[in-house]
C-alpha cells in the first residue's frame, strides 16, 4: 500500500520545512510526497530543492490558481494506492501514516476515510474532538461537523470521478465531501490524532483573515436548491451560515470596526435565534452598542473561540 502526500503551498518558505520533514520521519515508509507550489513569489523552491535528494519527494510549480487547483494537480500526479493532504503549515506525528495503514487494511470496504486532529498553540498541542459517522443523514454531518483537508485519507478512486472544485477557496473541503458521500460514507478512524495544526494569525481561516466571509459564499453556494439544499436539514443550514456571522462579526471587532461587528451580530441572531450561543452572541452586541472597552469585547470573543 502506498500512500500519496499532497502539500499546496503558497509562500511558506519559512514553514514548510517542518511539514516536509515530518513526512520523511514516518515509520511507514511506502509513500511518495508531492509538493505544489502555486506560484510563490518568495524562496519557497529554494526551501525545497534541499529536500528532493529523497527520491520520494517531488516539487511542482503552477502558475497561481489557488489551493484547489493545487491539490488537483498533486492529485492528477500522484501514484499511490491512497491519497493523503498535508497543509505546508502543519505536520505529521511519525505514525500517521502507519496507523493509516493498519486500519485501512481492516476496512476493506471502505474509501473514505478521516481521523482526528491537533492544533498546537504556543507550544502547546492538545486534541480536537471530532465526531464518528455512525448513521443517519450523512450531508447533515458532513455540514455540522468540521473535517479539514488534513484529516482525511481517501482510495485514489474516488478522484477519478471528483476533484476539488477550482472556483471555490474557503470551504472546498466540505463541497467536495458532499460529492464524495453521494456514493462512499465517511469512516471515522478512532484515537487516530497524528496530524498537527499551527494555529497562527495567518492561516486562511482565522479571524484576521476573515476566512468565514469566503465560507458564508461557498455554504449559500452549496445550500442552493440545485446542489445539496434540499438534503441538508434546514436547522444545520441556519447554525452554520449564523456561525458565519458571527465569525464575520469577529474579524471586524479585530479591526475595531464596531458599526459592522453589530450588523452581522444581529444578524448572526436572526439567522439562528434558537442556538445556545444566542444569549452569548447578545451579551457581545450589548457591550458593543454600550461601547464597552474594546479589551472586554476580545475577552469575550476569545472565550467564544475557546
Amino acid at each position: 500500500m502506498k500512500f500519496s502526500i499532497i502539500i499546496p503551498t503558497y509562500n511558506r518558505a519559512h514553514l514548510i520545512g517542518k511539514a516536509i520533514q515530518s513526512v520523511q520521519q514516518q515509520t511507514y515508509t511506502d509513500w511518495e510526497l508531492l509538493i505544489v507550489d502555486d506560484g510563490s513569489t518568495d524562496n519557497t523552491k529554494e526551501a525545497v530543492l534541499s529536500f528532493l535528494k529523497d527520491q520520494r519527494i517531488h516539487y511542482i510549480y503552477q502558475q497561481n490558481a489557488e489551493r484547489s487547483a493545487a491539490r488537483n494537480n498533486g492529485i492528477k500526479n500522484a501514484t499511490g494506492n491512497y491519497i493523503c493532504f498535508l497543509d505546508s503549515d502543519d505536520y505529521y506525528l511519525p505514525q500517521r501514516l502507519e496507523l493509516l495503514h493498519q486500519s485501512i487494511s481492516h476496512h476493506a470496504d471502505s474509501r473514505f476515510f478521516y481521523t482526528g486532529i491537533c492544533f498546537e498553540k504556543n507550544g502547546l498541542v492538545s486534541k480536537s474532538p471530532i465526531e464518528a459517522y455512525s448513521g443517519g443523514n450523512v450531508f447533515d454531518f458532513l455540514v455540522g461537523n468540521v473535517i479539514g483537508i488534513p484529516q482525511v485519507c481517501m482510495h485514489r478512486s474516488l478522484f477519478q470521478r471528483e476533484l476539488f472544485n477550482p472556483a471555490i477557496s474557503n470551504g472546498e473541503d466540505v463541497e467536495l465531501w458532499l460529492r464524495i458521500a453521494n456514493y462512499e460514507l465517511p469512516k471515522y478512524l478512532e484515537d487516530q490524532f497524528t496530524i498537527v495544526a499551527l494555529d497562527h494569525n495567518d492561516r486562511s481561516v482565522s479571524i484576521k483573515n476573515n476566512g468565514a466571509a469566503h465560507s458564508l459564499k461557498t455554504l449559500l453556494y452549496i445550500f442552493a436548491p440545485d446542489k445539496f439544499g434540499g438534503k441538508i436539514s434546514p436547522g444545520i443550514q441556519q447554525a452554520r451560515i449564523s456561525g458565519c456571522y458571527v465569525q464575520i462579526a469577529y474579524h471586524h471587532i479585530f479591526f475595531k470596526r464596531r458599526l459592522k461587528a453589530i450588523q452581522y451580530l444581529l444578524k448572526a441572531i436572526f439567522a439562528d435565534s434558537s442556538s445556545v450561543q444566542t444569549k452569548f452572541r447578545v451579551n457581545i452586541l450589548a457591550q458593543l452598542c454600550l461601547y464597552f472597552s474594546w479589551q472586554r469585547i476580545f475577552q469575550l470573543t476569545e472565550i467564544s473561540a475557546d
